[in-house]
């Protein structure tokens, strides 16, 4: 039985959001109230927080493919308007353990307070241990000159590594204070199994981390999702706080600051410790259903160029914690159904204006963004159309809910091509864009728009600036570091009574103005020669 509420509350936010379109001789703008429509249903306390496998997701999923099929809109799957997959989910053992030991002794550092560990392996043996090797960055950058590993054989060792890049600041080597992917955390994992290793633990500090132990910990201490169709080569993976590894360098007779210090180094090389990890977990695996939803906006504009643009948002937020006393719903209002609330809006808008558009459309609602963006990686290695028809990837993330700004910027444009697309799609709104802020938090690697990059196609999260429109310039500016500080990830995540949604609608009208220019250019975008996402064969 379906129940009343839900009923009352998705029949309103369609109604509201979609009964214009019944207008067609009349076609009108994305406004504040059709995106706030959207936002209220699907950050509303019935979906309860929309976390991946939950009855509450699901409800997401069926509202925007009900909508978008409302439209009119093409199904792209074979299965109509979703994409359904399974993720694997992995529960973290509460009595795992971390015993380090050597000639002078053991440290036996207590779950969650010192380390965090887990496995996305199903065959990893309850127990496991490698000798300690420091491995610096672990980073093997040939296009800069750099390589940590200077041949060292590192199979079947257990590698301890910095978080961030060497000389991450002002000025320093690689972006500087920039975080480039060869500093995210992800990275490191990644080259650790490549290289064959047992196990990667990497040292947490806050400035190179971008954020708190606090949120390593609770990330590490719920279920984890992984897709299972990708090979998992590591044994283990965790982290350490950085006052852990100070003992753990000092169990070896060796000095962390020395030692990082000549990580900092193009000369650096791996340095076996003397000791050795051993870990023990036993995790819980299941299989989770889930699915992506999206739907195809063919162009029928003069000119039209046979090529698609991919408009995406990802719907999953954080679920319900049980554990909190009052309210327990991660509503994800900001993160991110303002960006899926934009997308859909957008979907109207475009659907109403065929005849002006020279390319096709393809809207993406991906979830799993939340568990290292499992929608959007299935989604982008199982695209519903031919990949070389794809001109690039506009995606929505935590999209502006504090007001119009005079200032817009684009999260990983400087990639590709689509920087000049935004910039003068920027300059033809009367918008001033600047070159990408927040970069030393690494943004470009924390949504969906990575996905596409690493994909092979040029993308991009569209970002609200910093100078608000109107007497109170910085308005915009400081609620979003509010937001950063006192909401994002928080059950506070909640539609205010102080949002201006004129900032959503602003970045819409900035995505409708780059669709414009994708469908006028004469080449597609492309990413540029220094990026590390040049597409395949590309010189």
């Amino acid at each position: 039985m379906t129940h009343p509420r839900f009923a009352v509350v998705f029949l309103a936010a369609v109604g509201i959001a979609a009964a214009p379109a019944c207008k067609a001789a009349k076609p009108r703008p994305v406004t504040p109230g059709e995106i706030e429509a959207h936002i209220r249903f699907l950050s509303d306390d019935l979906l309860e927080g929309r976390g991946l496998g939950s009855r509450g997701l699901a409800l997401a999923a069926l509202y925007q493919a009900s909508y978008l099929q409302s439209l009119g809109l093409e199904p792209v799957f074979d299965g109509g308007f979703r994409q359904p997959f399974d993720v694997k989910g992995v529960m973290p053992d509460g009595e795992a353990s971390l015993e380090v030991f050597g000639d002078g002794g053991t440290l036996t550092p207590r779950r969650l307070d010192d380390f965090v560990i887990g496995t996305f392996r199903e065959d990893a043996p309850e127990g496991v241990e490698g000798e300690i090797v420091y491995a610096g960055y672990l980073i093997q950058a040939p296009e800069r000159s750099w390589d940590d590993i200077k041949g060292a054989d590192l199979r079947g060792k257990v590698l301890l590594v910095e978080i961030n890049e060497p000389e991450n600041r002002p000025g320093g080597l690689f972006d500087g204070e920039e975080m480039t992917y060869y500093g995210r955390w992800t990275s490191k994992f990644e080259r650790a199994a490549a290289l064959g290793a047992t196990g990667c633990l990497i040292i947490h500090d806050t400035k190179g981390a971008a954020y708190g132990w606090g949120v390593v910990r609770n990330g590490w201490a719920v279920e984890q999702y992984v897709l299972p169709d990708v090979e998992q080569k590591l044994f283990f993976r965790g982290w350490l706080t950085g006052e852990t590894a100070e003992r753990v360098f000092a169990l070896a007779g060796r000095s962390r600051t020395e030692l990082r210090a000549e990580a900092e180094t193009s000369a650096f090389a791996p340095v076996p410790l003397g000791l050795s990890a051993r870990v023990r977990q036993k995790p819980a695996f299941r299989s989770v259903p889930t699915e992506n939803v999206a739907a195809r906006l063919r162009g029928r504009g003069r000119g039209h160029r046979r090529g698609t643009v991919i408009l995406s948002a990802h719907f999953d937020h954080l679920g319900r914690d049980e554990t909190l006393a009052g309210d327990q719903v991660y509503n994800g209002a900001v993160d991110n159904c303002s960006a899926s609330a934009t997308m859909l809006a957008l979907a109207r808008y475009f659907a109403e204006r065929p005849e002006r558009l020279r390319v096709d459309l393809l809207f993406a609602a991906v979830t799993g963004e939340e568990n290292l963006f499992l929608g959007s990686d299935h989604f982008v290695r199982h695209l519903p159309v031919p990949k070389a028809s794809v001109l690039a990837n506009i995606n929505f993330e935590m999209t502006n809910v504090w007001g119009e700004t005079e200032d817009v910027f684009g999260i990983g444009a400087k990639h590709s091509d689509l920087d000049e697309i935004l910039a003068q799609a920027a300059r033809n709104l009367k918008l001033t864009y600047t070159p990408e802020r927040y970069g030393e938090l690494g943004f470009f690697f924390r949504s969906d728009q990575f996905s596409f990059a690493r994909g092979g196609i040029p993308a991009v999260w569209l970002h609200h600036g910093v100078v608000s429109r109107g007497e109170d310039k910085g308005r915009a500016a400081r609620a979003f570091a509010d937001y950063q500080a006192t909401k994002y990830h928080k059950v506070t995540d909640e539609i205010g009574p102080d949002w201006d949604l004129g900032g959503a609608v602003q970045i819409a009208r900035w995505a409708e103005e780059i669709v414009r220019l994708l469908g006028e250019r004469p080449a597609p975008p492309d990413f540029r020669p220094s990026s590390p996402f040049r597409r395949a064969g590309e010189e």
